[in-house]
């Protein structure tokens, strides 16, 4: 099948570099501003001298010679820092101060200059030395005061590594702030779980250095073959000591994949895929398991004296996604140019939209929200703490909570949907197992409760470090191992708390989304009772498929609240099945939209291909926001092309890898649209507006 011309020339490179959305070398402005430089091709010329910067042998020397001067690829490593790229992949390297520059190998601390001035003159400062770049005699040199130097546009610099777009065109902007917006909504990511369960999640979604360090090998992480991802392993094999290749960039053999859950799927670029096929709106919750974190850190011992804190890991993960807008920011040529942008309301997400960018707003998904754990049946909070956490995480930006998350907690009780593995980590959370009831027998959309199949030892009965920390716990335990009836689904009996309550009620004065996943069954009625003894009712949200359960009476109470359904992202017949299954019990006096939570990068199984049902394969080039299926409102909106996404030498297709990672998202909305047509295009493409709408009930007061 004949490639683009942008295909052909990306797929021509082995390592793929600055495809897509970023600029080429060849075309790189004279920079405005030290932030223009942004991956940009040029020359360093020494005002001083008018001599240009040569590489020379393992240094570099000064030219009078245009013609001999050295072109460095300008990479962001943050906002107004860079590292100078040469064309023989080299760095430009501070050496201690008697020693001067090198060309270095591979980037560090001793590559990453801070640039300073204003046009046309700059300095460049090594934080790593203190000291800054001098052009001497002898050529580079570093010093406590540095040159000037003009850097002069310049072309045929080396690619620098980095993952493509694989996407042509210029994605749309909004209509105007107070229009309804077009575009998707993800309403449960976890961009941010970089450090997650205590060294099992490995990568990251952008490093300073670039993609060859966010992404290079897992071994540091998960051990030779992967044997030290044991939750890994145990959920995807059910072995812990199941093997994987452990090497990303560039090959990608076995990762990512949509059955690998421990390694990094959010990487930067992937998300600016999903940003130019039209998603606008990104609930980012800040996610950790002390347990989990505790068992894998300290036990296995991937992470050594991790801080496993679960609000602890909160206040990590806000910094952190503050820093990836400031280097997607970097990337794009200064501060606010990034199309990844925090918000805090709704109207401030609609003024993002509106730009044409892509509003992002944090949640928080832990069993100990506001350290509220339970330890032997004892709170380990009180309304004090509650208080306390919750203004100061308001402060920081949180705008929607899940009181619950996979364990019980001093909140309430938490919906099951595993019935064995996750029983045991209640047991070592709380000192206590499940204690169930047969869940009722009633129309459901999402089923309540799950097959209980007893402690899983069968599952944990090796020689592996986790299967002797279990092992260890329950033959130490002073309770007998539980006895569950295995012929129908069980629910939690643990419900709704007086500390519970009390947060809910909170949470409706702060004005913060409240999901209701992960609640046990009936504790997601009684706090439906809550919402709706508000006036106005107060709108709740089930983010991505009601784990722990929904009943269609529920789920017609959520919807009566003015709240909203999303389902857990399958692939395109997944979405189109659970849009037509949902559609029937909404509201009609609200505006509808159905999104989807992703939960990529949170543990959760991602979508595979689909299956042999399908209408017909995706035909790689692909066009959204032109053709018979897509409706009105994308009147005016430029096409955008789509080919097959590459990452370094791996090439994907979603019809053979499914949802391998989150630069899948527009291969996703092309089986939307091959399985559901224009009904499902409308029903995605209005969950962006709808999730606001529901946000301003809310907000709106």
């Amino acid at each position: 099948m004949k490639r683009p011309v942008l295909y052909a020339c990306c797929a021509s490179a082995a390592l793929l570099a600055a495809c897509g959305h970023s600029s080429s070398t060849s075309e790189a402005p004279v920079a405005k501003d030290r932030y223009a430089l942004a991956n940009g091709c040029f020359v360093l010329r020494d005002d001083g001298s008018g001599r240009y910067v040569q590489r020379s042998g393992d240094t570099y020397a000064l030219t009078p010679d245009l013609s001999r001067a050295e072109p460095f690829f300008f990479k962001p490593t943050a906002l107004g820092r860079y590292l100078l790229y040469s064309r023989d992949a080299h760095f430009v390297a501070a050496l201690p101060r008697a020693r001067g520059v090198t060309a270095a190998a591979s980037a560090d601390e001793s590559a990453d200059w801070t640039i300073d001035g204003e046009a046309p003159l700059y300095t460049l400062r090594s934080d790593e030395v203190d000291a800054s770049l001098v052009a001497g005699e002898a050529g580079l040199q570093l010093a406590d005061a540095g040159s000037d130097f003009r850097f002069e546009a310049a072309q045929d610099c080396a690619s620098f590594p980095e993952i493509g777009t694989n996407a042509s065109g210029t994605t749309y902007r909004g209509r105007g702030a107070a229009q309804p917006v077009v575009g998707f909504a993800d309403s449960h990511l976890h961009i941010t779980a970089t450090d997650f369960l205590g060294g099992t999640h490995y990568g990251r979604p952008f490093h300073r250095y670039g993609v060859t360090e966010a992404l290079k090998n897992c071994t540091v992480q998960h051990g030779p073959a992967g044997t030290l991802d044991l939750v890994g392993n145990l959920y995807v094999y059910t072995n812990p000591l199941a093997t994987h290749e452990t090497q990303g960039w560039p090959s990608f053999h076995d990762w990512p994949s949509w059955q690998s859950l421990t390694h990094e799927q959010t990487y930067y670029k992937w998300l600016e895929r999903a940003w130019l096929a039209g998603q606008r709106l990104t609930i980012n919750f800040l996610v950790q398991n002390e347990t989990l974190c505790n068992i894998e850190a300290n036990t296995v011992g991937l992470s050594p004296g991790e801080n496993c804190n679960e609000m602890d890991a909160a206040r990590l993960q806000v910094q952190q996604i503050h820093d990836l807008q400031d280097y997607i920011d970097a990337q794009e040529g200064g501060p606010g140019k990034g199309w990844f942008r925090l918000v805090d309301s709704p109207a401030a997400a609609r003024r993002v939209i509106n730009e044409g960018k892509m509003a992002v707003v944090l949640g928080i998904e832990n069993s100990h929200l506001f350290d509220c754990a339970l330890k032997i049946g004892l709170p380990q909070c009180d309304k004090e703490t509650i208080d306390r956490e919750l203004d100061e995480f308001h402060a920081l930006g949180v705008r929607a909570v899940f009181p619950m998350h996979e364990f019980n907690n001093a909140l309430g009780g938490n919906g099951l949907f595993n019935g064995s593995i996750l029983n045991v980590g209640n047991f070592i959370d709380t000192g206590s197992f499940w204690q169930t009831y047969d869940c009722p027998d009633q129309p459901y959309l999402y089923q309540g409760g799950t097959k209980m199949t007893g402690v899983p030892l069968v599952l944990l009965n090796g020689n592996d470090p986790l299967s002797l920390f279990v092992q260890n716990v329950l033959n130490g335990s002073p309770v007998g191992l539980p006895v569950y009836d295995t012929s129908t689904n069980q629910c939690n009996t643990r419900t709704l708390t007086d500390l519970g309550r009390y947060l809910i009620q909170r949470l409706i004065d702060k004005k913060v989304m409240i999901e209701v996943d992960h609640m046990e069954l009936k504790m997601k009625s009684e706090v439906l009772d809550i919402a709706e003894a508000q006036t106005p009712s107060y709108p709740v949200m089930s983010s991505h498929g009601g784990h722990g359960g929904v009943s269609i009476e529920q789920a017609q109470r959520i919807f009566r609240t003015g709240g909203l359904i999303f389902d857990y992202k399958g692939n395109g017949q997944g979405y189109v099945e659970a849009l037509q299954k949902t559609e029937p019990l909404r509201d009609p006096r609200y505006f509808f939209g159905f999104g989807f939570g992703a939960d990529t990068n949170g543990m959760g199984s991602q979508a595979r291909p689909r299956n042999e049902q399908k209408k017909a394969p995706v035909q790689y080039p692909f066009t959204l926001f032109q053709g018979a299926d897509w409706g009105p409102q994308f009147n005016g909106f430029k096409p955008v092309i789509f080919d097959h996404q590459q990452s370094g030498e791996r090439v994907y297709d979603t019809d053979v890898d499914g949802f391998a990672h989150y630069g899948m998202m527009a291969d996703f909305v092309e089986e939307v649209r091959i399985e559901g047509g224009k009904p499902a295009l409308d029903a995605l493409y209005n969950s962006a507006e709808a999730y606001l709408q529901m946000w301003e009930r809310a907000e709106n007061r």
